[in-house]
């Protein structure tokens, strides 16, 4: 299945980003992928593959007893991942490459992984695909997406807000990607996946204040990075502050719980 492209799918979005979404996102994102290694049951010497991953983010969770090889496309986002390997002394195979079609052999790997990046990829049926290729008989993969933004209230008045202002942006004016359970176990056994189920995780991040969770927004958020870029600083001074002052009016300015909610898709080959 081919996807109209994403403003994400594309190596400059995330490369932009590597340093505040290494230091801002992973320890919240760990968690999501904590959950994703409990579902596959990866144990101690497992063959583990993760694909679109980052900084590593799940990848070093795992390496701490798995054999883990990684695969993102972006390359200051690998490059971040050696390095915080080799500070942890952990081994991980990182390499840049191409989730659509991965380098390496039919059935190698015992569970494989994508948190929150096919999702991105222009053709997510390949992106399955090269998943259930990968392992061995009995293997499992577990993909992370994210639920409709309706279900998240800052993100959804975000949405809403940008949506008003800038109509002509190629975001947010479509469906979630894999936001809907029975699409996304339709698209996984599509693939040949079986005994598939979705699963949904709720966890929150928690910021001082309204002003805080949108200045860590804006330098950790892909998307919004690259709007910043797009508008020009004139501009984006002018939308940043009547965002704020948006959510501020719909939040109030105290500490931040913000809601994210993911689906965790798992299949067995």
């Amino acid at each position: 299945m081919t996807q109209n492209a994403s403003p994400l799918s594309i190596p400059v979005a995330w490369d932009k980003v590597v340093d505040d979404y290494t230091a801002e996102l992973v320890p919240f994102f760990e968690r999501f992928a904590a959950e994703a290694l409990r579902l596959a049951g990866v144990g101690a010497g497992a063959r583990v593959l993760d694909v679109a991953a980052g900084p590593g983010t799940l990848s070093l969770l795992a390496a701490r007893e798995a054999r883990v090889s990684a695969v993102d496309f972006a390359p200051a986002m690998v490059e971040r991942l050696r390095e915080r390997a080799a500070r942890a002394g952990l081994a991980v195979d990182a390499r840049v490459g191409d989730g659509m079609a991965l380098p390496f052999e039919d059935g190698s790997f015992d569970a494989a992984f994508s948190m929150f990046g096919l999702i991105f990829f222009p053709d997510r049926g390949r992106g399955f695909r090269e998943l259930f290729r990968m392992l061995r008989p009995g293997g499992r993969a577990v993909v992370g997406s994210w639920v409709p933004m309706e279900r998240m209230p800052v993100l959804a008045e975000l949405s809403s807000f940008l949506r008003a202002e800038l109509p002509d942006l190629p975001f947010g004016d479509g469906k979630a990607p894999l936001g809907d359970a029975g699409e996304f176990r339709a698209e996984m056994e599509a693939a040949g996946f079986r005994d598939v189920s979705v699963r949904e995780v709720e966890l929150a991040q928690e910021s001082p204040s309204t002003e805080e969770l949108w200045r860590s927004m804006c330098r950790s958020n892909a998307v919004i990075v690259l709007l910043r870029g797009k508008l020009g600083e004139e501009r984006w001074g002018e939308l940043g502050a009547a965002i704020l002052d948006r959510l501020r009016t719909r939040f109030g300015d105290g500490p931040q719980r913000m809601s994210m909610i993911a689906n965790l898709g798992v299949g067995a080959r």
